[in-house]
Order: C-alpha cells, then sequence, then structure tokens
C-alpha cells in the first residue's frame, strides 16, 4: 500500500509504502479475536466459509457472463479483510480452520471405523528411531494422509518410556531438523554473511528430503511449535507466489546482490567496464560450469540497454530456475499440510513469524504468566533478584536466556505472555550453575542466597550454553535422584554438563533430555 501527500505538482512528496503493522486493528484483534471469545470466532469463521463460496459462484458466474453481477456485494466476516488481522489473530483462525477439517475428517474416518472394524486414531502419531530419525520421520510423513497431518501431533520414541504431553514432540522437531540442515546433508547453503540458508543447487539428495522439511514446517505450525529456520524472507514470499527481485537477492546473498545493483547503478559504460554476457559461472565439486541466461546467452554481452533485463534473468536464475527441483518439492510437502483458504491469510512476513517465532521479547508479560515450583514462589527473594537481574540485561543477554530456557531465541507468535514458562529450585549449591529443560520450557534456578551469585552464574549459562554435553554419571546417586519431575511423567537422573573445555558441573536432569 502506497501512501503520498495530498495533491500534486512539484510539492508532493515521495510516495512511501505504509507499513503493515498500520492497519492492525487493535479492537479487532484484542477484544473480537481474543482468545476468550470463541463464540465471536466461530462465528466469524463461519461468516468466512460463507463469503468464500459466494465469491467461488460469483467468479464462475462472471466467467460465464451469463448475468450481471451484483456490484455492491461485499463479504460479511471481517476474516474476508484480513490486512485489519493480526498475526496472531490470524494463527487463532488457522487453528480454527484446522479443526473443522479435522472433524469433517473424523467423520469420515467414524463411518470407515465402523464398517471395516477399525480404530480412530485423533493424533498423528509418529514412532520414531533415534539412530533412524530422518528416514522414518520421511517414510511416515511422506505417506501419510493430508486430513491426518492436521492432527495433533504425538511422538513415541521406540524403546523410551514416557507420554508426549508437548516436551517430546518439541524435542523431535529440534532433532529431525538439526539433522536435515547439518551441513553433512548439503542440502541447504548457508550464507558467510548473513548465516541464512538457502538451497543448495547441487546437492545429492533427492526430493523426498525437501519435501519433508515442507512437511515438517506445516505440522510445527499446527502443533504451535516454533522451529529454528534461518531462511530469508525470499522463501516465504515464494510461498505466497511473488517472483523474486534483487533485493530479495540482496538479503539472501548479500555480496552477489550488490554487485549485481553496483552494475545496474553504474553511470559509465557497462559493456567496457564489466565485460559480462547473459551466461553465469559457478563451480560444481572443483569443476566451472555454465548457463545462459536466454538462449544464445554466451554471446550476448550486458550493455547500459539490457542491464534490467540480465540483473532479471540472473536473479530469477538464482533464486528459482537453479533449485527448481528442490523448491518445488518443499513447497509440495508444505502445502500438504498448509494448503487452504486460511494460510491465504498470512503475508510473507506474517508467515515467517508463523514458523520461526517472534522476535519481539517482552519480558515483563513473561514475568506475569510464569509459574514456580520445587520451594520457589513468586515472592520468594531468589525470584524477586532473578526478574531484577534478568530485566537489567541487554537485548542480546535476554534472547540468549530465552534460547537457554526454551531452545528458541523468539517468543511465540502471540507474545511471551503465551508461553508456559516454570522455574523451580534446584538446591542451594553455588557451584552449580543453571539448567534447563528446553523442551518444557522449564528453568532449573539454584538457590544462590545473593543476587551477584546469582547474576554472575546466570550469565555463565547462558553465555556458554551453546554446544552443551552430556555425559551420564550415576542415575543411583541418592534418593533425591528418584523424586519425579513435575509434569515430566519420569524420574530424574544425575548427570555431569560441561561448560567448557574440562569444566562440568552436576546437574539433575530426566534420564532423557525432553
Amino acid at each position: 500500500v502506497e501512501a503520498s501527500s495530498v495533491g500534486g505538482g512539484a510539492d508532493a512528496q515521495p510516495r512511501s509504502k505504509a507499513k503493515l503493522l498500520d492497519f492492525y486493528n487493535d479492537a479487532v484483534n484484542d477484544e473480537l479475536f481474543a482468545p476468550q471469545n470463541r463464540p465471536y470466532m466461530a462465528q466469524a469463521y463461519r461468516a468466512w466459509k460463507k463469503d468464500q463460496k459466494t465469491e467461488r459462484e460469483r467468479a464462475a458466474r462472471s466467467a460465464g457472463a451469463a448475468e450481471e453481477l451484483d456490484k455492491h456485494w461485499l463479504p460479511e466476516s471481517v476474516i474476508s479483510y484480513p490486512f485489519v488481522l493480526s498475526a496472531a489473530t490470524k494463527a487463532r483462525i488457522l487453528q480454527v480452520d484446522a479443526q473443522q477439517q479435522m472433524h469433517e475428517g473424523v467423520n469420515h474416518e467414524i463411518f470407515a471405523a465402523l464398517m471395516n472394524g477399525g480404530r480412530l486414531n485423533p493424533y498423528l502419531v509418529l514412532r520414531i528411531r533415534r539412530e533412524n530419525i530422518v528416514q522414518d520421520t520421511l517414510q511416515q510423513l511422506v505417506h501419510c494422509p493430508e486430513n491426518d497431518l492436521k492432527k495433533p501431533l504425538k511422538v513415541v520414541f521406540e524403546g523410551e518410556d514416557g507420554i508426549d504431553e508437548g516436551g517430546v514432540q518439541k524435542e523431535f522437531m529440534q532433532v529431525v531438523t538439526r539433522e536435515l540442515l547439518d551441513p553433512a546433508y548439503a542440502m541447504f547453503k548457508e550464507d558467510d554473511e548473513t548465516n541464512q540458508l538457502f538451497f543448495n543447487p547441487h546437492t545429492f539428495e533427492i526430493g523426498l528430503e525437501f519435501e519433508l522439511i515442507g512437511l515438517l514446517i506445516g505440522v510445527a505450525i499446527y502443533n504451535s511449535i516454533i522451529l529454528d529456520f534461518p531462511f530469508p524472507m525470499v522463501i516465504y514470499k515464494q510461498l505466497k507466489g511473488k517472483k523474486p527481485t534483487l533485493e530479495d537477492l540482496i538479503e539472501a546473498q548479500p555480496q552477489l546482490g550488490r554487485n549485481l545493483k553496483q552494475m545496474r547503478d553504474f553511470q559509465g559504460n557497462i559493456e567496457d567496464t564489466f565485460g559480462q554476457v547473459f551466461q553465469v559461472s559457478y563451480e560444481v565439486w572443483g569443476n566451472v560450469e555454465t548457463h545462459d541466461l536466454v538462449e544464445g546467452g554466451g554471446s550476448i554481452a550486458v550493455t547500459n540497454d539490457n542491464v534490467h533485463e540480465y540483473i532479471s534473468k540472473y536473479v530469477e536464475w538464482t533464486l528459482m530456475g537453479s533449485v527448481q527441483k528442490q523448491y518445488e518439492a518443499f513447497e509440495k510437502g508444505f502445502m500438504r499440510v498448509c494448503g487452504g483458504a486460511a494460510i491465504e491469510l498470512f503475508t510473507a512476513e506474517e508467515l515467517e513469524l508463523l514458523v520461526c517465532g517472534n522476535p519481539t521479547l517482552d519480558f515483563e508479560a513473561l514475568e506475569k504468566v510464569t509459574h514456580y515450583d520445587d520451594g520457589f514462589e513468586e515472592d520468594s527473594p531468589m525470584i524477586k533478584h532473578f526478574w531484577e537481574v534478568v530485566h537489567a540485561f541487554t537485548e542480546e543477554e535476554k534472547r540468549l536466556l530465552l534460547k537457554f530456557a526454551t531452545g528458541s531465541d523468539r517468543a511465540p507468535i502471540n507474545g511471551l505472555s503465551s508461553l508456559t514458562f516454570v522455574i523451580s529450585k534446584n538446591g542451594t549449591d553455588v557451584e552449580r550453575l543453571p539448567t534447563s529443560h528446553t523442551c518444557f520450557n522449564h528453568l532449573l534456578l539454584p538457590d544462590y542466597g545473593t543476587k551477584e551469585i546469582l547474576e554472575e552464574k546466570l550469565r555463565t549459562a547462558i553465555n556458554q550454553a551453546e554446544g552443551f554435553g552430556l555425559r551420564k554419571a550415576n542415575v543411583d546417586a541418592d534418593a533425591d535422584a528418584t523424586r519425579p519431575l513435575p509434569g515430566a511423567g519420569r524420574h530424574r537422573a544425575v548427570w555431569r554438563v560441561r561448560v567448557g573445555p574440562g569444566s562440568w558441573v552436576r546437574a539433575e536432569l530426566p534420564k532423557r533430555l525432553d
């Protein structure tokens, strides 16, 4: 949307795009679509589905040109005007849409179960072997019926006890995505400047692995699991059907994008200065290969007259043509889960929020919703010290703390106020560092006695958390080692936690990190 000053002429101000956030309506999002206002949500959803049906009928009649359409018709539901809805509101609508589709699918399953004597399962259950996590996930998800993909996820790791109440599925998502993004698979290339990942044009992996990435993102969306996918915005734009631009290339591959921009903006003779042709040269496993951007491109010089066409072709090939098979497989997997009218409500930027979470961190809101356990209470001195220290943290330190405690440095799409966060007392050993169960958003904090010791230990933990190693020390250490962990359904074991080269601390963690 573009905005400019009223009037024209020489005094008119240059046009600039208004921000999407400027159109969000607070009354609609915070009151009408508040989480507790389910009756209105259901009413608006039904009206929206009716609007969609009417629009399809009007489109069909218009194509036939057999009758004149009512020019004064307007959609009834607020959902039909998505620009006023926040990303969080759209996420709730997506959940309602998924529930409706699952309800329709369950009715079919009930009938089939009655006719065939089968069993009805309301969950998407994955049975996974840790040592074969990628292949097991691939085989089960790729061949899963589409209606089942939108069911609540339950993960069972073969040979391990425990009921998935949210922690196991989060751990599963973290592990399988980390495996798929591992450089050893060579499915993605990391940009040295941005550390973002883009499809590798020269990967040996077949399309199914990329389809699995799309499927996992879709399943994560419907289970409100934040994923750490450092993709450039252009991937989300392509999912919304937008063609990549030079600005997208500058974000995804800055060095290449800036070089092309420099050529485009050059005021002298482009042909003599740059000496380029309509051809791309690239290295594949030590060999230099070429690709013609147009037919006979190797003999067509880039000039001042055709430089814009050259850049457009270069961008299109780099971000689309060279990775077409990889992207199409990825899109296929994503659309198998998320294809439909509800996902069309989101812009590309909102879609990234849905996948990766909200970068805005409101720790005041997190403090209001935090629960305390194992001897800590809201007014405990150590808890008061904890929040004083945290609120004084820099933005980067707050992100490190959030990643240490939850596994992600971003908030859910609805903000930190929607996060289930627990702080438990973990003894009084002042030498022990804080530990966490990221899959349960559970921070274990010793009662250090003083604010100064707390601040020192907390800073040490969050700054050295990257690459933590875990080694089993002694399962039968003492009676306390078998005290049930609240909400985990398992017993504690004693572990040694590596916090640096040759540096270990004793910590009580679940037998399996979930």
